[in-house]
């Protein structure tokens, strides 16, 4: 199922998915092309991974990761065009 997550933005929620894990951190599958980053997690615990998890958590919206620039010049980021959108997890 793929998530509207701009219409959830700020709201309380249960979420399920598959979990997974990536070099950014903890994901949650919520289906085959819709993922979503779960804010403060940093990996899902092995034998978690690939399995069927519920988080309660909030729909943050978070800016985009910065885009490396390839010139010669000094090494810097410039902002990411697109937001990208989080679960923060209830404390």
């Amino acid at each position: 199922m793929i998530h509207d997550w701009a219409r959830l933005e700020g709201k309380e929620m249960n979420v399920s998915g598959t979990a997974a894990n990536a070099k950014a951190g903890a994901l949650l599958m919520t289906g085959p092309d819709d993922a979503i980053l779960i804010k403060g997690l940093p990996q899902w615990p092995e034998e978690t991974v690939g399995k069927q998890v519920n988080v309660e958590a909030i729909v943050r919206r978070v800016p985009g990761y910065p885009a490396a620039d390839d010139s010669d010049e000094a090494m810097q980021g410039t902002a990411g065009s697109e937001d990208t959108w989080v679960l923060e997890l209830k404390e």
